[in-house]
């Protein structure tokens, strides 16, 4: 059997062998190295590439697609698609998202929980159970019992058994009090004296997973945690993880997700010097496939209509019952609206707050999967349209995630692109917001076409040069890269302007539009509008809010009562399908123009403009 030998980050080298028929990603997969393979291991994202130092792997057309043949002749291959016949030397390289810039911040007030209730325990003489006396009206849970167990601790270090071997008298008054912390009668913490009761919010998205480990005596965020899903490596959108899943993947992925959570919880704790055990409440948001992964449920029904998920109801369960380590705590899971439209957008409309109904609202997560929802008239209009990577980096040329040394603002100054980078690094490529900027920037300056094709009297490449790496490599745009672009900017506007056509209403009826998630938050509006991803109409309207998914279920976890809420918006939110929308599908392809102008008109209504 022929070996690989592997050289990665730091100069580390194993060896391992290479089985026939089984592609190289695979086997780097299994043995712990992460290459993101976004495509779903189709060859057409390049992300997985690896470098031939001694031996050979044949140029297969994906190769050719995706790499120049200066970086071939280097000895480059996209692992996807390499088949290793024969013993070889390959380098691994550092993808960058381990330095992932997720998005986990929000504007939040802290307050102290409203739900928190301390109590005091006098320890006594009984022989009744420790649980009726603390609770006499119902069973405890596991984590309850736990925690309960501490009293029998202290009470059996403050009594002990005379030599006659005789138990103490019943009757007597201990010699300790205990604090214990309720929330909504559910014992939370017991201790001898005062302290923090800790619990931490998670969501889990398609591309990044970011969590919060909070005090709910203050309600400040004590440490936050973010990187990227792990799961990229078994494809970047929901429909390649769903694909995987069905092929057999479920475990793999589930596993990925756990171990990732169960690390970031280590972490949190570590940083903050808290012990893990002592976080007494989690709760979950993702989209609905993210969960389903989380949870180990089938994925079968949620890639073909009429597209029926396991589950939309909140689910409490036990820490021990998915996650390894030592936490006991109740984990809550909550509640989504459809299959495309899941948790994450019901506690970002939570955050938001347009659940009430009080304002005409329009909220909008941009990224691999478009979901938004149009609150008005104490109803509320969800669709999800799927927009494709571009908006994270995906497809694109150079793309890449929010990592150090993205490329995530531009201008067009004196005859020449000009860029910032996140972090301030030296470029390694272009990230979401930089896309729109590029295009916006070309669009403005005739450099870029409204169809978009480059002007080739201005530019006769059939590429604009950004910037050099480190290593001396071109950052380039192509023509394929707009494209790109251009599908996902109108399957957002297409979108939008469908849900507003069927109830009836005009940008002038829409007080507020809020845009959340990693890319919204990096948004550069007067781009978004420029190129008709936003209207122009609505571009002062805009408020960013960052993570809504993370900052509902902190609020969430802040105010138990917001329970009820969850569930009121779940189930008031009616779901509008825009593949079966007329309305849609005729104008998707004429919102693929890159226009900043509203000249779309609205129908279905006294409202429409």
């Amino acid at each position: 059997m022929a070996a690989i030998r592997i050289i990665s980050q730091g100069d580390k080298r194993r060896e391992m062998p290479a089985e026939p028929g089984r592609k190289l990603i695979t086997t780097l997969q299994s043995a712990g190295f992460y290459l993101p393979a976004i495509c779903g291991e189709r060859g057409t994202c390049g992300k997985c590439r690896i470098r031939v130092r001694e031996g050979s792997l044949p140029v297969t057309s994906a190769d050719q697609a995706c790499l120049s043949q200066i970086q071939l002749e280097a000895g480059y291959r996209l692992a996807c698609a390499a088949l290793p016949k024969g013993d070889i030397c390959i380098e691994v390289f550092e993808t960058g998202e381990g330095n992932f810039s997720v998005v986990n911040s929000f504007e939040q007030e802290e307050e102290p929980s409203r739900g928190l209730e301390e109590t005091f325990f006098p320890l006594k003489k009984s022989a009744q159970s420790y649980a009726c006396r603390l609770v006499p009206d119902r069973a405890l849970s596991y984590s309850e019992l736990r925690e309960t167990s501490k009293l029998a601790d202290a009470q059996g270090r403050t009594f002990t058994l005379p030599a006659g071997g005789s138990a103490p008298a019943a009757g007597g008054e201990g010699h300790e009090t205990f604090r214990v912390y309720r929330e909504q009668g559910r014992v939370l913490r017991i201790s001898g004296e005062a302290g923090p009761v800790y619990v931490a919010a998670i969501d889990i998205g398609t591309t990044t997973l970011a969590m919060a480990l909070l005090d709910l005596g203050t309600g400040k965020i004590v440490r936050r945690f973010s990187a990227v899903n792990r799961q990229r490596e078994f494809g970047g959108d929901v429909i390649s993880r769903i694909q995987r899943a069905n092929g057999g993947d479920l475990p793999a992925l589930s596993k990925s997700i756990r171990e990732q959570i169960s690390g970031g919880i280590a972490v949190l704790c570590n940083e903050a010097s808290v012990e893990t055990g002592d976080i007494r409440k989690i709760a979950v948001t993702g989209n609905t496939t993210m969960l389903h992964l989380l949870l180990g449920l089938s994925c079968q029904t949620l890639g073909q209509a009429p597209f029926t998920p396991v589950t939309m109801d909140m689910v409490s369960l036990q820490y021990r019952e998915i996650f390894d380590g030592d936490l006991s705590c109740e984990t809550v899971i909550l509640p989504g609206i459809s299959t495309y439209v899941g948790a994450d957008i019901t506690s970002g409309l939570l955050f938001a707050g347009i659940y009430a109904g009080t304002e005409t609202a329009v909220f909008m997560d941009i990224g691999t999967n478009g979901e938004m929802a149009l609150a008005y008239n104490g109803n509320i209009l969800c669709a999800a349209t799927a927009a494709g990577p571009a908006f994270e980096g995906g497809n694109i040329r150079w793309g890449t995630g929010s990592v150090p040394g993205a490329i995530s603002q531009v201008r067009f100054m004196n005859g020449a692109f000009e860029y910032t980078t996140i972090g301030g690094k030296p470029p390694e490529g272009i990230c979401g917001s930089g896309v729109v900027d590029i295009v916006y920037q070309g669009l403005k300056n005739n450099i870029i076409l409204a169809n978009g094709r480059f002007n080739k009297e201005i530019l006769p490449a059939s590429e604009i040069f950004l910037a050099k790496t480190g290593d001396n490599r071109d950052i380039v745009f192509c023509q394929k890269d707009v494209r790109e672009l251009q599908l996902g900017k109108s399957a957002i506007r297409s979108g939008l302007d469908a849900l507003l056509n069927h109830a009836g209403l005009g940008y002038g009826d829409i007080k507020t539009l809020y845009i959340a998630g990693g890319f919204g938050f990096n948004l550069n509006p007067e781009s978004g509008a420029g190129i008709g991803l936003l209207p122009e109409a609505l571009r002062s309207k805009v408020s960013l809010i960052g993570n809504s998914a993370l900052g509902g279920t902190i609020k969430y976890l802040l105010n138990p009562d917001y329970e009820k809420t969850l569930v009121q918006i779940a189930g008031q939110s009616e779901e509008f399908s825009l593949p079966s929308d007329k309305y849609f599908n005729n104008n998707f392809i004429k919102n693929t123009a890159l226009t900043g102008t509203d000249e779309q008109t609205l129908g279905g209504g006294p409202h429409g403009t």
